[in-house]
C-alpha cells in the first residue's frame, strides 16, 4: 500500500540522493560539537541550581523531585567530572575542529537535499563554512538556555534577578522563551532555503515550522532526561547524558535533512 504522494516522493528523493549518508556525516561530527556545548551548558546549569542553598531551583514536570533536593550540589559534581576531561587545550581544539567539520557537513547535506545532483561541493576552510559553524553553535546553545529558562522555579528567578516578580510575568516569560526557541530554529531553516534556492515557498515555511517543533521538543527531552538521571543514585548521569545527546543529534539532523528533501522535491518538480 502506497503512502501519500508527498511522502513517497520525499522518501524516494531521500534514498536516491543518499541523504542518510549525509546525515551520518553530520551526526558523526555534530556529536563532538554537542558534547563540547553541553559542557558550557552544564556550567550555566550549575550556576542556576546553586542559587539557593539546600533547595531545588528547577522544576521538571516529568520527574518527581523533592523541593529540598539540592540539584546544585549534584550538578556541580557532574560538571567537575565532565569539565576535567574536556576543558583543556585539546578540548578547545576539538571544539573548533568539530564546529568546522559539522558546519561543512551540514552545508553539504543541506545543498544536496535541496538541489539534488546539481549540488556543488563546498569548501571546508571557507568564510561561509566558518559563519555556518559559528551560527550553528550559537543557535544550539541559545535554544538549550531558553529551554532551561522554562524550568527555573519562581523563587529562583526572584533570587537571580534580585526583585519580586509576579508569577504571571514568569509564566509569560517562559512562554516567550519557547516561542524564541521555535523562531531561532525556524529562522535558521528558512535562511538556509533562501540562500541555497534563492527563494522561499509555503512548503519551506511549513518545513521550518515542523523542524523547529521537533528540535524544541528534543531540547526538552534532553533537559528532562538529564535531570532525571542526575537525581537517581542508581543511574550514571554521564552515560545517560552521552546517549541522550546522541539521540538528540540523530533526531534533529534527520528531521532537518528530511524536511529539506521535502522542500527540494517541490523545487525539482517546478524545475
Amino acid at each position: 500500500m502506497r503512502g501519500p504522494g508527498w511522502l513517497t516522493s520525499t522518501v524516494s528523493r531521500y534514498r536516491r540522493l543518499e541523504i542518510e549518508y549525509a546525515a551520518l556525516r553530520v551526526v558523526g561530527r555534530g556529536l563532538f560539537l554537542a558534547v563540547m556545548l553541553m559542557v558550557a551548558f552544564l556550567y550555566v546549569f550549575v550556576r542556576v541550581t546553586d542559587l539557593i542553598s539546600g533547595a531545588n531551583e528547577v522544576l521538571i514536570p516529568t520527574v518527581a523531585v523533592n523541593p529540598d533536593v539540592d540539584l546544585g550540589a549534584l550538578a556541580q559534581g557532574a560538571f567537575s567530572r565532565t569539565s576535567a576531561s574536556v576543558v583543556s587545550l585539546i578540548g578547545l581544539l576539538t571544539l573548533v575542529a568539530s564546529a568546522l567539520l559539522t558546519g561543512h557537513a551540514i552545508r553539504q547535506g543541506s545543498r544536496r537535499a535541496l538541489l539534488g545532483e546539481n549540488a556543488a561541493p563546498v569548501k571546508l576552510l571557507s568564510g561561509e563554512t566558518l559563519v555556518v559553524s559559528l551560527v550553528l553553535a550559537i543557535g544550539v546553545f541559545a535554544t538549550w538556555l531558553l529551554t532551561l529558562a522554562t524550568s527555573i522555579r519562581h523563587r529562583a528567578w526572584v533570587t537571580l534577578l534580585a526583585r519580586d516578580i509576579p508569577t504571571t510575568a514568569i509564566d509569560a516569560g517562559k512562554a516567550l522563551a519557547v516561542a524564541a526557541s521555535l523562531l531561532i530554529v525556524a529562522a535558521g531553516v528558512l535562511l538556509v532555503v533562501r540562500i541555497v534556492l534563492g527563494h522561499l515557498s509555503r512548503r519551506a515555511i511549513i518545513a521550518a515550522a515542523v523542524v523547529s517543533a521537533i528540535v524544541v521538543a528534543a531540547n526538552f527531552f534532553l533537559l528532562y532526561t538529564y535531570v532525571g538521571a542526575l537525581i537517581n543514585p542508581d543511574v550514571s548521569a554521564g552515560i545517560v547524558l552521552v546517549f541522550t545527546l546522541l539521540l538528540w543529534v540523530n533526531v534533529c539532523v534527520r528531521a532537518y535533512l528530511a524536511a529539506l528533501c521535502w522542500v527540494g522535491t517541490a523545487s525539482s518538480d517546478e524545475g
